[in-house]
């Protein structure tokens, strides 16, 4: 039933915001950025990484989402949501096209941190000192996310040109992401 979906999605939920948590502590310099900001990053961003770790875990499953090892659905089962159809849709697209570019364990790491560190670079200007000094780190430790992934992909043995178009590929599929999660809230 719908109930019955919604508090299992809750609860997978809830399980996967404790997960990511403890993985965003990992990344490099993150700790490092204050608690406001570590928080504010978490809060912008908790669902485009959710739906993307959905569409990685999905990857090798055409026609599926994969929540969890024990809950698995394709489009028929999902809806049975009222006006979830339209996100299913969009999330097994977008599932499909990494699947189409053969996303690596590196690049999806990547991108995940990327969204975090991007979260919250365009809502506000910095207007204090200790603003700006923020923003700035957050920027430097996306460079150096951004740097990762451009080493992952030129570890590929594509040509200069493949690698540049892969880039723009994998990063454009950022923006679908956040118009997802913004579909979803």
């Amino acid at each position: 039933t719908e109930v019955t979906m919604m508090m299992s999605l809750t609860n997978l939920a809830d399980k996967e915001l404790v997960l990511m948590i403890s993985w965003a502590k990992k990344i490099p310099g993150f700790l490092e950025l204050s608690l406001a900001d570590q928080i504010h990053l978490l809060k912008c961003c908790w669902l485009e990484i959710l739906m993307l770790g959905l569409m990685w875990r999905s990857v090798d499953h055409p026609g599926k989402l994969i929540f969890s090892a024990d809950f698995k659905l394709n489009r028929e089962e999902g809806q049975c949501v009222e006006g979830i159809m339209e996100i299913f849709d969009m999330l097994l697209a977008a599932t499909s096209r990494f699947r189409e570019l053969k996303l690596r364990r590196e690049e999806y790491v990547c991108l995940k941190a990327m969204i975090l560190l991007n979260s919250n670079l365009c809502t506000s200007s910095p207007q204090t000192a200790e603003e700006l000094e923020s923003r700035n780190k957050m920027l430097r430790l996306l460079d150096s996310v951004i740097d990762a992934l451009v080493w992952a992909i030129s570890k590929l043995g594509l040509t200069t040109q493949q690698q540049t178009l892969r880039l723009g590929h994998l990063t454009m599929l950022l923006s679908l992401i956040r118009h997802m999660s913004n579909k979803g809230m």
